[in-house]
């Protein structure tokens, strides 16, 4: 029995934030779990075969853009998960980002 269409952002709305330690793959994994998807359906978004899938989730590689970006539209993710899992991957690939810095308000 399935849990429904909107299991996955009822669930959502009960989640809490994810540990600071938490990496882009752990987050990913959480979310297609939450969607009740599995890894292997990331293939035909990232075009490529399932194989490939399971040895990008076992490489310390960071992701590409265009993986995120397909997760992303495959799960239909909100803005603020989308956000998040763009600003993670990002610090994941080396970039020096300050959250602060994107949240000012101009004066």
């Amino acid at each position: 029995m399935s849990p429904g269409p909107k299991a996955a952002s009822v669930r959502a709305a009960l989640r809490g934030v994810a540990p600071a330690h938490a990496t882009v793959r752990d987050m990913i994994r959480r979310y297609c779990r939450e969607h009740g998807k599995q890894l292997g359906c990331l293939a035909p978004v990232w075009n490529c075969k399932v194989l490939s899938v399971w040895r990008v989730f076992g490489r310390r590689r960071p992701l590409l853009p265009r993986q995120i970006e397909g997760v992303i539209t495959l799960l239909q993710l909100d803005e603020f998960d989308a956000n998040d899992l763009r600003l993670r991957a990002a610090r994941e690939a080396g970039w020096n980002i300050n959250p602060s810095l994107l949240l000012q308000e101009e004066i």
